[in-house]
């Protein structure tokens, strides 16, 4: 922390709104001061420092988000990944690699993964969107994609759990005659950081 301190002070002091900054990127050092590595890692990486004082500087939601999830952490490790949100295949590969790496029949290893898939890429998302490395107009396209992609993998976990436990119906290879509709902002491409998703679940009986 005596490391830390002045650079800190500098960082947000780099930024449009210095106090302000400081104050959030304080929240964040909070949070995770009892995990040194997280400390070790801004202390030697002072790159990643500065960006998370100029994340923080624009919106209170990166703070919120990296102290409640201090993995993210890790994403600020190489801004040119961060700020280059991925698209539906790129979104795709990446999760089947990280639930790869699960224990097998590990369900809740498999939905922590998930989530944290899920806030890492949102984090990626916000970031280009506040450091105007993608359209404003395109920010709620790469988070349908997102929740696209964790919802049928979602759908696949699930079915791979029930018919784990109690057989797969007759014929049956994949989720058939089972349909996850989305509508609102989902169904309407109109997601926002905040948005919940409104879900119908259709099945043929």
């Amino acid at each position: 922390m005596t490391q830390l301190a002045p650079r800190i002070i500098a960082a947000a002091a780099a930024t449009s709104v210095p106090e302000i900054a400081f104050a959030r990127t304080l929240k964040v050092l909070e949070t995770v001061a009892r995990r040194t590595a997280y400390l070790d890692l801004l202390a030697e990486r002072p790159e990643a420092l500065a960006l998370l004082a100029r994340l923080n500087a624009v919106s209170p939601w990166f703070a919120t988000c990296i102290a409640r999830q201090p993995l993210l952490l890790d994403e600020l490790l190489d801004p040119r990944r961060l700020l280059a949100p991925l698209r539906r295949a790129e979104l795709e590969a990446e999760l089947t690699a990280l639930l790869a790496a699960s224990e097998a029949r590990d369900l809740e290893q498999a939905m922590e993964r998930l989530r944290q898939f899920v806030q890492g890429n949102r984090l990626r998302v916000a970031a280009a969107d506040v450091n105007g490395a993608i359209p404003l107009m395109v920010v709620s396209d790469y988070l349908t994609d997102l929740a696209e992609v964790a919802i049928a993998r979602s759908l696949e976990l699930a079915w791979q759990g029930l018919a784990a436990r109690h057989g797969a119906p007759a014929g049956a290879a994949v989720p058939a005659g089972f349909l996850v509709v989305g509508y609102g902002k989902l169904g309407g491409l109109e997601l926002g950081y905040q948005s919940d998703l409104d879900l119908v679940f259709l099945y043929d009986g």
